[in-house]
């Protein structure tokens, strides 16, 4: 996949605004289910109340019919002397003028009514079967004392009188599913919300650290532009000078051996450029590349720290070296001299003037544990984190004197990484900084014969 172009600002303001409409459409579906959340409790709330109101309204019209129904025996002239009371009562009988009360009333858990007619008043009791089918609410209501109503539960409707004593609501244990499934779908809805909410805005930030990312490599790449630039061309320059030089005879004897040794050098800082980034080319998230065995490694530090030990004088500098005799662990040969060298040229070119490097190899708790320590200012805080970055260095790449390409610690990382171990700034400060490489899988074994 072809990749178009580093992150701009652009992208991140596209980002930011396809964000924002994202979470407006995402606040404005939140709040519409909401809404209709509440609507279906509303209705669903309504329907209960309809449900009482339809009770009650049965029991009104179960009165109207019952009191018909007695007058209607009345006007045909049956009477509680020569018939039996209608269908709906147990009982009948006939009171005096000053007794009667016409319409329902209730006494001694019975309803009663009293109907007035030309020959006296009827007072009636209602059966007890017909009282209590009235009574019965139906499915989901009961009826209840009309005192032990709270307004925070179940809609109620009270009775018609004379059972205005009374009242019908919903089972509250249906009135009470209904809110919690009310306010389970809120916290659903709140809930999932919330959730692609900050996934948006996780998403936001990454775009973010992507975006910091992309301009940190590429400021490093930068740099490291201005570093192999640089690097190749001091030394082409001063060799042809010094090529130049030899071949215009303006050199002999003594000046012209010097002249010719310092084109040599230059070749080899030239070869020790291209032989970095050949190895960053190999190892760069290559560890399958590796062939592990099992190897010395006292004797891959101390021939890799004597290697280089001529470089070291070159600039003044001593190498001390305190490595634990038959060391041994799993690895690479040529890549763990790779590591050692890059961590002794690190502390040759940013320890002091003159460099001293101290170089110790030990075993510590089944690993090998190497340190390297230089003598130099230490690392600042907020770059000890990113010294293993690929083409990372401090400061200035124009304006910095020290040589480097910001690949040997990268390099170092990679293969100790690829070898299962472990990389770090063990110390650092005005007295100098340490390396510290653990490499897993080491013991002490005894030379063979």
């Amino acid at each position: 996949m072809r990749r178009g172009g580093p992150l701009t600002p652009r992208h991140l303001l596209a980002a930011v605004l396809v964000v924002v409409l994202v979470n407006a459409q995402l606040s404005w579906w939140i709040i519409f289910v909401l809404e209709q959340n509440r609507s279906r409790l509303r209705l669903e709330r309504q329907e209960m109340i309809s449900q009482g109101r339809v009770a009650v309204e049965r029991v009104r019209r179960g009165l109207a019919a019952a009191r018909e129904e007695l007058a209607t025996a009345v006007a045909r002239g049956e009477t509680p002397a020569t018939a039996q009371p209608p269908g709906s009562f147990s009982g009948w009988q006939v009171v005096g003028p000053g007794a009667c009360e016409p319409g329902w009333r209730f006494e001694s858990l019975r309803l009663a009514v009293d109907v007035e007619t030309a020959g006296g008043c009827v007072s009636a009791t209602a059966a007890e079967g017909w009282q209590a089918e009235l009574l019965a609410p139906g499915s989901g209501l009961e009826v209840v004392p009309a005192v032990d109503l709270d307004v925070s539960g179940p809609p109620a409707e009270v009775l018609p009188a004379p059972l205005a004593f009374l009242a019908v609501r919903p089972l509250p244990g249906r009135w009470h599913e209904l809110l919690d499934e009310y306010r389970g779908r809120i916290v659903m809805m709140v809930s999932e919300g919330s959730f692609f909410a900050i996934m948006l805005f996780v998403l936001l930030w990454l775009l973010v650290r992507t975006l910091q990312r992309e301009a940190e490599l590429e400021r490093r790449h930068r740099n490291f532009l201005s570093a192999i630039t640089h690097e190749l061309k001091s030394p082409l320059a001063s060799m042809r000078l010094s090529l130049e030089t030899v071949l215009s005879g303006r050199a002999s004897g003594d000046r012209r051996e010097h002249f010719l040794g310092n084109a040599l050098n230059d070749t080899e800082r030239l070869q020790d450029l291209v032989q970095k980034v050949l190895e960053v080319t190999r190892y760069d998230r290559g560890g399958g590349r590796l062939e592990l065995s099992r190897v010395p490694l006292s004797d891959v530090v101390e021939e890799a720290t004597a290697a280089f030990a001529p470089r070291a004088r070159l600039k003044g500098g001593e190498v001390d070296v305190d490595v634990e005799p038959d060391v041994w662990g799993r690895g690479d040969q040529e890549a763990l001299r790779i590591v050692v060298s890059n961590l002794l040229e690190n502390a040759v070119k940013y320890g002091g003037r003159p460099p001293r490097v101290r170089v110790t190899l030990a075993v510590a708790d089944g690993s090998a544990v190497l340190d390297v320590r230089d003598n130099g200012a230490g690392i600042p805080a907020d770059d000890v984190s990113l010294v293993f970055e690929r083409f990372f260095r401090g400061g200035d790449e124009m304006t910095r004197t020290t040589e480097g390409t910001g690949l040997g610690l990268y390099l170092v990382r990679q293969i100790v990484t690829a070898h299962h171990g472990v990389v770090r700034v063990a110390e650092t400060g005005p007295g100098g900084t340490t390396f510290r490489v653990t490499l897993p899988d080491a013991a002490w074994e005894e030379p063979q014969a």
